[in-house]
């Protein structure tokens, strides 16, 4: 078919076109959590003992907070009559997965990344970009790869909030409505972005010497953890099949 030998690029901006269209689907989560986590930053302060570590941290923490929503969990149930039609036109699904977290990389991980070098130049001298770039790649992989799994065993499609109050008594449709909602926060607060990871990251970036080294290791694992984790939802999905005609 000529349209599963699209280019990636093409698709991408099909993404990226729809995404600034209505019914913004996934800027109304990054927005949303954008003043969620701006909001929980005045209730727990970010704190960092080692000020070498504080520009890993603010990204680490905005990274994994921003895409803790449909835009990493849900990645085929917003957009799911697109998803469905590209499916049916033979498009395989590692490349839908692939196409959709790109368009996230462009959205969210490049603003995050821009303000990281921002802090590391003018707050860091000391710390270099090759260090900390990696550094909020990391979460930022690793969270899109735990996405399409998410994406790929619990889909849902997004409704209106009357529509779901309407539907409210109808309740396997509303406690997986509510357990998909909740679970992007679980799975937040479990990575732990202002402390847990950032922790974890810093004592990867130590091992090897070499800043450039360092980053370049830190860059490949989460890599290899984004394949992981992505083939195994591509994986499960053959296996069991995405649902998409019967989400609610």
């Amino acid at each position: 078919m000529p349209y599963a030998r699209s280019g990636l690029l093409r698709m991408v901006g099909e993404d990226l076109r729809w995404a600034f269209r209505r019914p913004f689907g996934w800027l109304i989560g990054i927005a949303v959590n954008l003043v969620l986590s701006l909001a929980y930053l005045v209730v727990v302060p970010l704190r960092d003992g080692s000020h070498r570590d504080w520009a890993i941290l603010v990204g680490t923490y905005f990274a994994v907070f921003i895409l803790a929503d449909v835009t990493s969990t849900n990645v085929l149930g917003v957009d799911a009559d697109r998803t469905r039609l590209r499916l049916l036109r033979g498009v395989p699904l590692a490349k839908i997965l692939l196409v959709k977290n790109l368009a996230l990389l462009v959205i969210v991980g490049l603003p995050t990344l821009v303000a990281t070098a921002w802090i590391t130049i003018v707050d860091e001298p000391d710390y270099r970009l090759t260090l900390t770039l990696p550094g909020v790649l990391y979460p930022t992989l690793l969270w899109l790869g735990v996405g399409n799994l998410v994406s790929v065993l619990l889909p849902y499609r997004p409704l209106s909030l009357r529509t779901r109050w309407s539907q409210r008594r109808v309740w396997r449709s509303t406690l997986r409505w509510l357990t998909c909602l909740g679970l992007p926060y679980v799975l937040c607060v479990a990575v732990d972005p202002m402390s847990r990871l950032p922790r974890l990251l810093s004592e990867a970036l130590h091992l090897p010497p070499g800043p450039g080294l360092r980053g370049a290791e830190v860059l490949a694992l989460a890599l290899v953890l984004y394949g992981v984790l992505s083939s195994t939802a591509v994986r499960l999905a053959h296996l069991r099949g995405l649902g998409l005609d019967d989400l609610r």
